[in-house]
């Protein structure tokens, strides 16, 4: 028998993303995410055996009998880093609810799991998830998706003015993909291929001094087209260089994409919605990760 997620056809993710796209900022998350898959999809499709991070293995799949404009969603990707989108406009949420109890095809026993989801779904994960995995499963605090606007980010003034040794310059994924995974709060087993996979496909800035071959702050996107990684080595913090090599990235990404663009935000981390909020994001909704302990 057919399962009942059906993968999504580029044209069905095309209406969707028009869909979208009257909701934001609120669903900028979504928008930007299959936005994102659309944009790398010959790439992704083409060489899928060649990924480097299975997160960037990614699949996009809708009810089977389900109704275009209600938009639901799982996306899955590989299991060795498995991060599982679930998300729906429909008010009652009955697609997405039967998508979760008859599926097949979500891996509920893969080592490393992590399921996202917007807060409007959190009841209904949390009512559906211990009926397919017996768990006493993790739920993250809340984080911010930050937004700001394609006009906000045009007028951002990068007046800085940095000292005659320092640099900035593309990210390589050869050359400094080990040093941002080294540095990167949220480590794991398998996030190098995340960091070298996003260079290789969204780009990224980074900092450098004459003569030395690593950055001293940097960031970069990953596959949800979301400004992030972003670090600045110790010795080189409270100068300013974070706040420039953000508006720099996204700058660069406003003058590819033409986009609004969004980032992840903890709730809890006041420096950095500090740093948000200068510089022009607003939040459009909060989401949370619910993920099997490790």
């Amino acid at each position: 028998m057919s399962d009942i997620l059906l993968e999504c056809s580029q044209l069905q993710l095309r209406t969707m993303l028009d869909i979208l796209k009257s909701q934001l900022p609120r669903r900028i998350q979504q928008h930007n995410f299959i936005y994102s898959y659309l944009y790398h999809y010959e790439r992704i499709n083409a060489n899928r055996e060649q990924l480097k991070s299975e997160r960037w293995n990614l699949r996009f799949y809708t009810h089977r009998y389900g109704k275009l404009e209600n938009c639901t969603l799982i996306t899955l990707n590989g299991c060795g880093d498995y991060i599982v989108l679930c998300f729906t406009l429909q008010e009652s949420q009955e697609e997405l609810r039967e998508c979760l109890a008859k599926t097949n095809l979500i891996e509920w026993r893969a080592k490393r799991m992590y399921l996202i989801c917007d807060e409007s779904i959190i009841p209904l994960m949390k009512e559906m998830l211990p009926l397919r995995l017996n768990i006493d499963w993790d739920c993250t605090p809340f984080e911010n998706i930050m937004y700001i606007t394609k006009e906000k980010i045009a007028a951002l003034q990068v007046d800085e003015i940095l000292p005659q040794d320092l640099y900035v310059a593309p990210l390589d994924a050869e050359k400094h993909a080990a040093t941002i995974n080294e540095n990167w709060t949220h480590k794991y087993e398998n996030s190098l291929g995340l960091v070298r996979q996003s260079i290789e496909f969204n780009g990224g800035l980074g900092l450098f001094r004459r003569g030395e071959s690593q950055p001293l702050c940097w960031m970069l996107e990953n596959e949800f087209l979301s400004p992030g990684f972003l670090y600045t080595m110790p010795s080189e913090r409270r100068k300013g260089y974070g706040e420039l090599i953000m508006k720099l990235e996204l700058k660069r990404l406003l003058k590819l994409h033409n986009l609004d663009l969004f980032t992840y935000v903890i709730v809890t981390n006041e420096r950095s919605l500090q740093l948000h909020r200068k510089l022009g994001f607003e939040i459009a909704t909060r989401i949370v990760w619910f993920g099997k302990p490790h």
